[in-house]
């Protein structure tokens, strides 16, 4: 990305989570970008890409790369998520990955995205 892209003004990280951003708006989603979840510099906090509003409950959204999110790093990213869940079960659905291979286009994360947010 050469010219740095925003996501509901705040600087996107990737060109999936563009992809992502973009596939939301066009399926009516509502969403907040970068959702953060506890304290900034507080052990335990959690930054969540995507908070996605769906009903009954909104669901937390990760876009993950194999080169970041497997491996030993996997593991930490179990355990986060998680937590998050037993944080939040009353509150949010479990949360769910989109794989960075299925969003490299638009289309591709909206048919990514109907499956994993039951859509």
């Amino acid at each position: 990305m050469a010219e740095q892209t925003l996501i509901r003004g705040i600087p996107a990280d990737s060109k999936e989570e563009v992809n992502v951003a973009l596939a939301l708006d066009k399926l009516d989603l509502a969403y907040h970008y970068q959702r953060l979840v506890g304290l900034r510099g507080v052990r335990g906090t959690q930054v969540i890409d995507f908070l996605v509003f769906t009903v009954p409950k909104p669901t937390p959204l990760f876009v993950h790369g194999e080169y970041w999110h497997k491996g030993k790093k996997a593991i930490e990213d179990e355990l986060k998520m998680s937590e998050l869940a037993v944080m939040m079960a009353k509150i949010w659905n479990e949360p769910v990955i989109i794989w960075t291979e299925d969003c490299q286009t638009v289309d591709g994360a909206m048919a990514t995205l109907r499956k994993i947010l039951w859509i």
